[in-house]
């Protein structure tokens, strides 16, 4: 007890702890602020939706210590990807702000239903099963359209009223997805009802203002039939 209340001690303990300090931690936390890391930054203002290149990004040096994750660290990760939001000069490039050209045009699809300018959705019904291709129309699919009619003598005449139309999506009676139905059948366990009506008897089109007038003609008439040209769009 005495060598530990002794000013001796004491002091020989203080110098110690200093020079641990001095020799062992400090320099440690000089070393740590010291390491940096190359970063790449945006070099100029980039509209979402934009393809990047390399002329639209800079490189700086930058603290490593406490750096995220998602900060891209070469242009190369970033090169011919596309901004999924407004990026803006002098920021750092986070990877979860780009995105591949697939990935975007699935999400702007998702967004927007796939309308431009010009385009619309329009829903027609089916006057008989066979018309919507039985049970084998889906979502995604090319069809060319037929218009079913008679001649002057009685004879019936069909004709392409509309090549090339996409289909959005394909609903029976229930207005209930086919597409979607799919999914749960196959997802579906032995105990679960599977029993789904696969029937259409609605076919959403994404099309034209001019071609959507003549699908709602044929529908109308019940003059229409489909025949399928392409499984996917």
């Amino acid at each position: 007890m005495k060598l530990l209340k002794s000013k001796a001690f004491l002091g020989a303990v203080c110098i110690v702890l200093a020079a641990v300090i001095a020799f062992g931690v400090l320099p440690w936390v000089y070393r740590s602020q010291a390491e940096t890391v190359s970063v790449v930054r945006v070099a100029q203002d980039i509209p979402t939706g934009t393809v990047i290149t390399r002329a639209m990004l800079t490189t700086a040096e930058t603290n490593g210590n406490s750096l995220s994750k998602k900060v891209v660290l070469t242009a190369d990760e970033a090169v011919g990807k596309v901004a999924s939001q407004q990026l803006y000069a002098g920021e750092f490039l986070w990877s979860d702000r780009i995105m591949t050209e697939e990935a975007y045009s699935e999400l702007e699809e998702a967004k927007t239903k796939g309308i431009s300018s010009g385009r619309c959705l329009v829903t027609i019904a089916f006057p008989t099963a066979s018309a919507g291709i039985a049970s084998v129309l889906r979502a995604g699919n090319i069809v060319d359209v037929y218009e079913i009619g008679e001649d002057e003598e009685k004879v019936t005449v069909v004709t392409k009223a509309l090549p090339s139309m996409y289909v959005y999506d394909v609903l029976n009676k229930k207005l209930e997805s086919l597409n979607k139905l799919d999914e749960l059948k196959e997802n579906a366990t032995l105990e679960e009802d599977t029993d789904y009506d696969f029937e259409p008897a609605y076919v959403v089109f994404r099309c034209s203002e001019e071609e959507a007038g003549t699908l709602i003609r044929l529908e109308k008439d019940k003059a229409l039939h489909l025949t399928l040209t392409k499984a996917e769009g």
